[in-house]
């Protein structure tokens, strides 16, 4: 938030807006609802290739099988780490280089 006067006109409509459905009584906000009307059944999706579903179940097998891989591995106690997170500095950002005036030269 930029104010505290921007924060505390939110913090007060957000309160406003959680106390106005209690307050509203029931009867007003019935006959306030627009009613519905059916629409078209949702359309349902098209039914898949056999050779797409014999892909998909290839693909989860070879997941399974890395993963099954990766997790019998056993490291020697001791090991060092293969690598160690460590965040970068955010880049500054410098202002355009602006041309200075050459300096006069004062000849005696």
């Amino acid at each position: 938030m930029r104010s505290r006067r921007k924060f505390l006109k939110l913090m007060a409509l957000a309160t406003a807006a959680s106390v106005a459905p209690a307050v509203v009584p029931r009867r007003a906000r019935a006959a306030t609802r627009p009613t519905r009307r059916p629409g078209p059944a949702p359309k349902s999706e098209p039914a898949r290739s056999a050779t797409l579903e014999a892909e998909i179940a290839k693909q989860k097998k070879a997941t399974a099988d890395q993963l099954a891989l990766i997790r019998k591995f056993e490291l020697p106690t001791g090991s060092e780490m293969a690598f160690a997170f460590q965040p970068m500095l955010p880049a500054r950002r410098r202002a355009p280089a602006v041309a200075r005036p050459a300096a006069k030269r004062t000849t005696r």
